[in-house]
């Protein structure tokens, strides 16, 4: 199983640190981070490249661009999870629960606590479709171009990004100039149930059209 696209990922401890030379790295690209703390999601926001292949989520920086990190579900107990909508959260979250595992006279022992991971998709569709790829990976791992919802709608990839970028703006703004956190979330729901497939132009829109609104 395979799938790649933009991810919001949230949390301080985000990341299985790479080895080497790598961490001088990824000290770097942590320190250019323009997301702040608590702004939609718990920690740190960063808007990542993700490739998901033989039960391995990798992170880049940008497509094409520096890795940073991954998230191994090989070997581990894990569960995901599709979370409920949350004033001045991110509208289409999920997490990863992993916890490493050996077996012991044939019984699985954790060797510690599980570690949970939080995203954040362009879209419920895309939510649902990574979702269903961690959750069942193991079972379908040796299937090509899995798509979970034939009616689901897509975007291209610098659709996700920039579906993203405003996601993570509006939230801020919103937030900054203390609106509801019902306000914070209407912007995504008429967005993306508004218009199966929207264009770039119109979620620029939309967004700041209700931003503007918010302030009036």
């Amino acid at each position: 199983m395979y799938r790649e696209g933009y991810l919001i990922k949230c949390g301080r401890s985000a990341y299985d640190p790479p080895v080497g030379d790598e961490m001088t790295a990824l000290a770097r690209f942590r320190a250019q981070l323009l997301n702040t703390p608590a702004d939609g999601c718990s920690g740190v926001q960063q808007l990542l490249f993700c490739v998901f292949e033989d039960g391995v989520v990798k992170f880049f920086a940008e497509k094409g661009g520096m890795f940073v990190g991954e998230l191994e579900l090989a070997g581990r107990v894990t569960k995901v999870r599709v979370e409920k909508a949350a004033p001045g959260k991110f509208p289409y979250r999920f997490s990863v629960s992993a916890a490493e595992v050996v077996r012991v006279e044939g019984r699985r022992m954790k060797l510690g606590e599980a570690r949970v991971t939080e995203f954040a998709a362009p879209t419920n569709d895309l939510m649902k479709e990574w979702a269903n790829s961690l959750h069942l990976w193991r079972r379908m791992n040796w299937k090509e171009n899995v798509k979970f919802f034939d009616n689901s709608s897509e975007l291209s990839q610098a659709e996700e990004y920039e579906t993203l970028q405003l996601q993570m703006h509006t939230i801020k703004t919103v937030r900054g100039r203390s609106t509801s956190g019902a306000k914070v979330l209407a912007p995504f729901v008429n967005i993306m149930h508004g218009q199966p497939s929207p264009t770039i132009k119109k979620l620029r829109q939309m967004i700041m059209h209700t931003g503007s609104t918010a302030c009036a």
